[in-house]
């Protein structure tokens, strides 16, 4: 019922907005399409405190060193018609120079497709967009990583949703489908929604749906994508939620976000709630059952940005909270790799498996913007906490990591 709800809501919302008739443009001048360029460049060194899954191995606790190229984006843009563009990037698949559990070091770049999409602009207040693009229903994951506040996205924004792999079969958070953006209520309502391909168990497999609202009430957010901190340039205050289905898998998303001038600065600030599913479905051993369990994700982060000093300072915490239903915990392929597990589920062997598969982080930063976000070095310290068994019980343990990253942006 609800699946049927969404779709119905989209079509009719898509619908609407396709009859909005523009003023004809008087302006004789003949229209050439036009093309932009960029590149994206994020290099960092990270330093990780091992985390072990044994506590025969914590006197031996280490750093690793890491020296990488993290992202390098190429992108292209096209303007066809006044009213029709494309744009496309790519990305390395793996960070270059990342070190891999079996000690190969990555050196030789393998690029892919990230976003091929096509825009089709109805009115001001009404867009179409089709082809592989970012897909979602909670705010940070659905910002530029341009002008994220925090040094990288929160670790647990993408769940499910990153890698081909994962249980939506998605690439680094995009999927292929056609979505719409449009805006309401003198243009303080934004209405965000698509429908993708999803998790394709076979070519027979139901899509994915998904709808996202967000009002602003102080300036208007008008751009694809979400800002992560605005150095003071605007005045925001947003409240977002959204949904994100298919089949028995289910996504609740809840956000607000406050980006304001305070003194001769800007203070940002972001909290973010999302409830996942993957259903109580025993009939179909293919289905989002054994793939999503239960769970709460968090995630918040407040920082302050010195416009004299080029400075932001920010303090930040996550969390991926587990509430394993009896039939997710027999079904998980995870659990039954580890042998640790009691195969029947009870109280104390659900509650062990929520503790091992939980984790928070807990870290703060500082920003110095060079030149806003075409150049800008972060820092970034957390602390990460993570479940694992010690006897026949489970505990919790942490560990550090240090980043350190600079940015190189430009598309024009």
């Amino acid at each position: 019922m609800k699946k049927t709800l969404l779709f119905l809501s989209f079509f009719i919302f898509l619908f609407h907005f396709s009859q909005v008739i523009t003023a004809q443009n008087n302006d004789t001048t003949t229209f050439k399409p036009s093309v932009q360029f960029g590149a994206f460049l994020q290099m960092q060194g990270v330093f990780t405190q091992d985390r072990p899954q044994s506590p025969l191995l914590d006197s031996g606790r280490g750093w690793a060193t890491q020296l990488q190229i993290w992202r390098a984006r190429f992108m292209a843009g096209a303007k066809l018609t006044e009213k029709t563009s494309v744009f496309m990037q790519s990305e390395i698949l793996s960070p270059i120079g990342f070190v891999d559990d079996t000690l190969k070091k990555i050196q030789e770049p393998k690029l892919i497709i990230l976003d091929a999409q096509a825009e089709h602009k109805v009115s001001d207040n009404f867009l179409i967009y089709a082809g592989m693009q970012l897909t979602g229903v909670n705010r940070q994951g659905m910002q530029s990583p341009v002008t994220l506040m925090g040094l990288e996205f929160g670790w647990y924004q993408y769940p499910y949703n990153l890698f081909q792999n994962q249980a939506l079969q998605n690439n680094f958070g995009r999927d292929l489908g056609v979505s719409f953006r449009g805006y309401v209520l003198n243009e303080r309502l934004e209405i965000r929604g698509g429908i993708f391909r999803g998790r394709a168990v076979t070519k027979y497999s139901n899509l994915r749906a998904n709808l996202r609202l967000n009002y602003n009430f102080l300036d208007i957010e008008k751009e694809h994508y979400y800002s992560g901190t605005n150095l003071g340039e605007k005045e925001i205050l947003a409240v977002g939620a959204g949904v994100d289905i298919q089949d028995d898998y289910l996504n609740i998303a809840a956000d607000v976000f406050a980006d304001v001038t305070v003194g001769e600065g800007a203070l940002t600030a972001q909290l973010g709630y999302m409830y996942l599913s993957g259903g109580d479905n025993t009939k179909n051993l293919k289905s989002f059952t054994p793939l999503v369990p239960n769970q709460n994700i968090l995630f918040g982060e407040v920082g302050y940005y010195f416009s004299n000093l080029k400075l932001q300072p920010y303090i930040k915490y996550e969390a991926q909270n587990m509430n394993v239903s009896d039939n997710q915990y027999i079904l998980n392929p995870n659990r039954i790799a580890n042998n640790s597990f009691a195969s029947n589920p009870t109280s104390q062997s659900k509650q062990n498996f929520n503790n091992v598969f939980s984790e928070s982080r807990v870290g703060a930063g500082i920003n110095y913007y060079i030149n806003n976000f075409n150049c800008n070095l972060k820092l970034q310290y957390e602390q990460i906490f993570y479940g694992r068994f010690n006897g026949s019980n489970t505990e919790t343990k942490s560990g550090g990591e240090v980043k350190l990253q600079l940015t190189c942006f430009l598309f024009k």
